[in-house]
């Protein structure tokens, strides 16, 4: 049961975390306090940390139980880097 605290424990925390990611990535915009080149480096920064956050925390990357999440990740990537492509060409 303390194993568990733990993990819930540091899934709260991860979750504040990416919370407070956010809110500072909205901030920033919304008010204009840094430059638009530095701001795009920072915000890419911000998601980057976000995006090993819930890859490590909430998708279990580090678990290993076949190639279906393998796969998955792959696929998943791929459908976000269209996704993005699509969305710089609009």
């Amino acid at each position: 049961m303390n194993k568990q605290k733990k993990e819930i424990r540091k899934l709260s925390l991860s979750f504040i975390f990416m919370i407070l990611l956010t809110a500072v990535a909205f901030i920033l915009v919304l008010y204009h306090l840094i430059s638009p080149p530095y701001l795009i480096i920072l915000l890419i920064f911000f998601a980057l940390i976000q995006i090993f956050i819930q890859l490590d925390r909430f998708m279990d990357i580090r678990e290993k139980e076949g190639t279906y999440r393998f796969t998955s990740l792959i696929g998943g990537s791929f459908v976000a880097l269209l996704a993005i492509i699509l969305l710089i060409l609009l």
